[in-house]
């Protein structure tokens, strides 16, 4: 059986009582996962909640890399929760998640869940804890948005516009990049955000590196139209009548003196 004292380290389940705690934990299974084995398939039901208990799982989207290599959208490490929205509405997931190291969960599955929320006290932590979850990364995704505002702009062909951004990624890291919504969202921290802001990051330097490599190709094919234009030049008063002529003098003139 699940300890008690470890569920109370789970944020969702941070604030319900002895007795429902219980309950969540006579139900709760353990499952282990080895390296690289996939805990679920993007379209797959979601009928299952994840507690990461030991190692580290990561969501992605799937596509035609080597299964593994895949880039992750957020990592979930000892503590973290995954699946949470699946067990209420039902819907397929979204994403695929593999364990990126041997990794051992605690599964809720979606029946025992509906008789868990019946529990009033069971009920209210969950919508307590989906809320502050929504603000952060409502705000998140507000702060990402100012980020490609400036991006629009321009600004992130400027040495400081990297440097705010590996500020900004330190502290999404912390969960310390904005007080105020912090304190409505009680509290909550979401390190696997950090995943998600170091993504954006570095997309923002291969933008600004491509942008470099255009206007280096750019110049190199001004110089050789600028090359040809005046190859062309060349050719056109080489073949006029005036230039000919000219040369022909030339020619006269050196027979002469020689």
């Amino acid at each position: 059986m699940v300890e008690i004292n470890a569920l109370r380290g789970i944020y969702m389940f941070g604030r319900l009582p002895e007795a429902t705690l219980s309950r969540l934990a006579a139900v709760l299974q353990r499952r282990s996962y080895d390296e690289n084995e996939l805990l679920f398939h993007k379209g797959d039901p979601g009928e299952e909640m994840y507690i990461v208990e030991e190692g580290a799982v990561a969501i992605f989207e799937p596509g035609d890399v080597e299964p593994g290599k895949e880039r992750p959208l957020r990592i979930f490490r000892a503590g973290g929760s995954l699946g949470e929205m699946a067990l209420i509405d039902r819907a397929p997931r979204t994403l695929s998640a593999r364990a990126i190291q041997p990794t051992q969960v605690l599964v809720l599955k979606g029946g025992d869940f509906k008789n868990l929320v019946r529990d009033p006290a069971m009920a209210m932590a969950i919508m307590a804890g989906l809320n502050d979850r929504i603000r952060y990364t409502t705000d998140f995704l507000a702060e990402v948005r100012q980020w490609v505002g400036r991006m629009a702009g321009g600004q992130y062909e400027t040495a400081q516009f990297f440097t705010d951004m590996q500020t900004w990624v330190r502290q999404v890291a912390a969960g310390e990049y904005d007080t105020d919504v912090q304190q409505a969202a009680g509290q909550y921290r979401d390190p696997t955000m950090a995943t998600l802001a170091a993504e954006f990051a570095r997309m923002a330097t291969h933008v600004r590196e491509r942008e470099e490599e255009l206007r280096q190709e750019i110049a190199q094919l001004k110089i050789e139209i600028d090359h040809t234009k005046r190859q062309q030049q060349v050719e056109e008063i080489v073949d006029t009548d005036f230039f000919q002529d000219i040369k022909s003098k030339a020619r006269d003139l050196r027979r002469k003196r020689e």
